[in-house]
């Protein structure tokens, strides 16, 4: 497009209200992600400084920064029920000086980061958090209705963040960003969320009987009513693993398959 249309044009030219996420501007930058794809997010510890993530995600970090883990019983049960590992790695700074770390998400992913002192009361996805830094409160959100708790990929159990600091998600291919206004709904696919606000409507609209057996679409797909913000992902790791997974059976043919050219079975090809 030329330069002479506007930048919103250029990023959404149909008006969809769906834009590229783009990591937030803050004052005092405190981390950076690097990557197109399988990101890389390097944040800076001040002395006595703890960043919380979970485990295997820490790629490389400076020699004064010790591990620990918290694996409670209340808390763990907590985080398991949020679709989270029971045991959380911590990362502090042990130093006299400003330390950093480095990490990666635990499947092929970009990282999300989500300013809480702008965006409050942010529901993410069961297993989207992967680490947090600074005041962030992680609890559950409980979905008590059965239609949206059965009828989509979200579950009953998913992760509420509040709080001040910084939390940073994992989610997978093209990331958008999309502002609700009141009252306008949005229908979705439901493995394609990684988060939202509280302040949404969350509900389900029924597929017709086709699409459901043969479109691919499951039975229900997911409908949001603003006001709030949505993130999506183009490619979740349920689905990446759909997609690339070798079928159920692919293993036990090849264990057959390899019996017989070893003589163990009788291939008849007359």
């Amino acid at each position: 497009m030329g330069d002479d249309v506007p930048f919103a044009q250029q990023v959404d030219p149909f008006n969809t209200g769906f834009v590229p996420f783009q990591p937030p501007v803050v004052e005092e930058p405190r981390w950076q992600i690097s990557g197109d794809d399988c990101q890389v997010v390097t944040v800076l510890l001040d002395p006595e400084e703890e960043l919380k993530t979970e485990p295997g995600s820490m790629m490389f970090m400076s020699p004064s920064v010790e591990t620990d883990v918290e694996c409670g019983c209340f808390d763990g049960c907590v985080r398991r029920c949020a679709g989270e590992p029971c045991v959380k790695v911590g990362l502090k700074n042990g130093g006299g000086d400003a330390a950093y770390v480095g990490l990666t998400p635990n499947f092929p992913a970009k990282v999300v980061p989500v300013e809480l002192s702008n965006m409050k009361n942010f529901v993410a996805k069961s297993g989207a958090i992967m680490s947090s830094l600074g005041d962030v409160n992680i609890s559950t959100s409980c979905d008590t209705n059965p239609a949206t708790c059965c009828c989509t990929s979200l579950g009953m159990c998913r992760q509420s963040l509040d709080g001040e600091g910084t939390a940073f998600l994992a989610a997978g291919g093209t990331i958008l960003v999309k502002e609700l206004k009141e009252g306008e709904t949005l229908i979705v696919d439901s493995e394609s969320v990684v988060g939202f606000q509280d302040t949404i409507g969350f509900g389900i609209t029924p597929n017709q009987f086709c699409t459901c057996c043969f479109g691919g679409e499951g039975m229900c797909n997911a409908t949001m009513e603003g006001p709030g913000t949505v993130v999506v992902q183009s490619m979740s790791f349920k689905k990446y693993i759909k997609n690339f997974a070798p079928p159920p059976n692919a293993y036990k043919m090849r264990e057959r398959m390899g019996a017989g050219y070893m003589g163990g079975t009788d291939f008849d090809f007359d």
